[in-house]
């Protein structure tokens, strides 16, 4: 049994409705990073199980990571779907907790604006801001070309922007969450992104999942995949703009060919 299959059996039941619900409108890969995504937004270990956590996980993070992978239309209908789980959590989370003043009035006032819809036109609302522990960089008038790299080995991205200098801003990242936060606010830029299969910190996987979500003038450079990571590689000989470098490159390498790449994206 894999380790997702294990969490799923001991998963509470709260959890279980949720998962099966963005299930309904969505594919496995997708409702996994739909709930990492809220999970982070949240600040949250685990999808709560009953009480304002709940409710502020749900009606808050969790509709707007699914309107970012899913659009309004697929999250208002999960949305109206979990309406039922909701009010189910509500009767075995009746009892009042010890020690804490109740705003009944306030909070059935809200839940009855987050039914109706009403208070989800984001136009009149700044963007959500992103909780990720990595912090997304702000695109500047005159930025530098922007290289991440998505590696857990610090000193590995470390060597690499040592050796770009100041011809590119580099960041690393260590989470899908960042990844694709840092990718979307530098679209603009045409960013370069190094995915490290040896010191992963995005699965390569996804990285090929998400494939299609990364900004058209973008380049991809995927350093040290072997047989398991096709579905990269196949991206490689398929797209013009996925580069490859073999297993046995250092870090100094990765960087002359960053450098080359940064000279053939487009102004």
């Amino acid at each position: 049994m894999s380790g997702d299959e294990d969490h799923e059996q001991t998963e509470n039941p709260i959890a279980r409705m949720i998962r099966e619900a963005i299930e309904s409108v969505a594919t496995h890969d997708v409702r996994i990073q739909i709930l990492h995504r809220a999970l982070h937004m949240s600040r949250e270990h685990e999808i709560p199980e009953t009480g304002d956590r709940l409710h502020r996980f749900v009606d808050k993070h969790l509709r707007t990571a699914m309107e970012f992978y899913l659009g309004n239309a697929a999250a208002e209908a999960v949305m109206q779907n979990l309406e039922p789980m909701l009010k189910f959590a509500e009767t075995i989370g009746s009892r009042p907790p010890q020690g804490h003043h109740r705003e009944d009035g306030g909070l059935e006032a809200g839940r009855k604006r987050a039914r109706s819809g009403v208070t989800r036109k984001h136009s009149d609302h700044p963007p959500e801001p992103s909780t990720s522990k990595y912090p997304t960089i702000e695109p500047l008038g005159s930025a530098l070309p922007m290289v991440f790299v998505a590696t857990r080995d610090r000193r590995r991205c470390a060597e690499i922007a040592q050796s770009i200098g100041s011809a590119a801003a580099v960041q690393q990242i260590e989470d899908v969450v960042s990844f694709l936060d840092n990718v979307k606010a530098t679209a603009s830029l045409g960013p370069l992104l190094v995915i490290d299969c040896v010191e992963a910190s995005v699965q390569p996987s996804t990285i090929a999942t998400l494939a299609h979500e990364l900004p058209k003038n973008s380049a991809v450079l995927v350093w040290g995949a072997t047989e398991k990571h096709r579905a990269l590689t196949d991206l490689v000989t398929g797209d013009r703009r996925w580069f490859r470098c073999g297993v046995e490159a250092k870090p100094g390498d990765v960087a002359a060919l960053i450098q080359m790449l940064l000279g053939k994206q487009p102004t």
